[in-house]
Parts: C-alpha cells; sequence; structure tokens
C-alpha cells in the first residue's frame, strides 16, 4: 500500500483491528453505492469509530485513527441491499476529512506497527498470553464450557491485535488498544483490562453458581464441553 493515499471510509459503532472481521448489512444508500463501488474496483475501504454512536445519518463523529478493510465475502440482497464481510488489513491516520457527503472520504497515512522495546515485548506477550488464557475460561464458563487450549503467534503485534479482537470490552477500550503506539503498549493495557475483565467475569460465575445451587439443578444446567481455541 502507498504510504499516503484517499480512503473511503466506514463510521460504525464499533473497532475493527488489523487480523479482525466484521460483518456489515449495508442497507442505507450512500454506503450501498461505495461499497458496490469498492466491489466493482476491489477497492478496500476505511472502518471508523463512530465516536458519536449514531453510525446512521448525519451527526457522525468518526474517529481519526482506523482500519483498513478488505471485502472478502458478499451476498445480495433484495432492494440492492448487502451483506458483506471485511477483514483488516493495516491501521490508518486521518490527515484530513476531503468530504462528507454523500459518504465520508478522507486523506489518510498508513501507520507503522512497531513493536517497542523488544524485550519488553516479548515478555508482556508471554504474560498477556497467560491472562488471555484465564480470561477465555472465566467467559467460556458462563455459559458451562471450557477452554482446551489457546495458542497465540509469536509476533507480538499480531498478538496484540488477535487479543484485542477477541476480548469484549466497550469501544472505547478497544480504540485505545487499535491507537496504542507499539505492540509493547498495547499488550501493557491489555493485560490490565484482561485482569479487570476476568475478576468481573468470576464474579458473575460465582453468582451464577450460588443460584444454580440454591435451584439445586447444577448437573443439569451445567453440561460443559471442551472447545479449543487456535488463534495462530
Amino acid at each position: 500500500m502507498q504510504s499516503h493515499t484517499e480512503l473511503d471510509l466506514f463510521p460504525l459503532s464499533a473497532v475493527l483491528v488489523p487480523g479482525g472481521s466484521i460483518r456489515l448489512h449495508v442497507f442505507e444508500e450512500r454506503y450501498k453505492t461505495m461499497i458496490g463501488s469498492c466491489i466493482e474496483r476491489d477497492a478496500p475501504f476505511g472502518v471508523v469509530l463512530d465516536q458519536a454512536g449514531n453510525e446512521v445519518g448525519d451527526d457522525l463523529d468518526p474517529a481519526t485513527v482506523g482500519t483498513v478493510a478488505r471485502i472478502v465475502e458478499v451476498r445480495k440482497l433484495s432492494e440492492g441491499r448487502l451483506y458483506i464481510v471485511a477483514r483488516g488489513l493495516q491501521r490508518f491516520r486521518v490527515d484530513r476529512f476531503v468530504k462528507t457527503k454523500p459518504f465520508w472520504t478522507a486523506r489518510v497515512s498508513y501507520l507503522e506497527e512497531p513493536i517497542g522495546p523488544v524485550g519488553a515485548a516479548v515478555r508482556l506477550r508471554a504474560a498477556a498470553l497467560e491472562s488471555f488464557r484465564d480470561y477465555l475460561q472465566a467467559l467460556l464458563q458462563l455459559s458451562g464450557r471450557e477452554l482446551e487450549a489457546v495458542q497465540l503467534p509469536d509476533d507480538p503485534a499480531v498478538s496484540s491485535f488477535l487479543i484485542a479482537d477477541a476480548m469484549q470490552v466497550d469501544t472505547a477500550a478497544k480504540q485505545s488498544l487499535l491507537e496504542s503506539s507499539s505492540a509493547a503498549e498495547r499488550l501493557d493495557l491489555e493485560l490490565r483490562l484482561l485482569d479487570e475483565e476476568t475478576r468481573r467475569l468470576r464474579a458473575s460465575n460465582a453468582s451464577k453458581a450460588d443460584h444454580e445451587s440454591d435451584d439445586g439443578n447444577d448437573d443439569e444446567r451445567r453440561k460443559a464441553f471442551t472447545v479449543r481455541i487456535s488463534l495462530n
């Protein structure tokens, strides 16, 4: 990709990270036009968080750091609507917004993915992997499932984005992860978020277990099965 380019933007109430994917039902006329053009030209578009939380209409507040998305699946629906799956490729920063009608377009710069201090990044990746396992186990226990294994790539940057994509946190937290200046910084923030979320999930699991024990139907309700999650 060129270091600077003009990119059509899709403001959403969601954050896409490199390596992640997003599913979109495209129904607004302006976005049907935009995505239709991207499909015809085999061109990417930019996903940015709408900080206003509106997503639809004209009262939008796009974040200035987003992710380039490539369409990998298209299903045509009635009335020209589209269902698409797009994959995140690379982060970008908005240099300036070029236009807002009929859809947002911006002049953007593609961002590098620095690891940061290598020794620190490697240690943080190892620590984040352990915290990520604990988080996933606590998350799966909410529905009575068990985690067998989780694997991450050795690359700290790739691992940091995979963790960010998998975490079920609010959009402000995900945007902070996306905007982190290095993999080491992102992993450090993820460690704190993972610990907070794991404590919250464990408290929910304990409360649920107490409730089920009172009902006397724990064995019937908790039919756990093992899943394997591999992210490399």
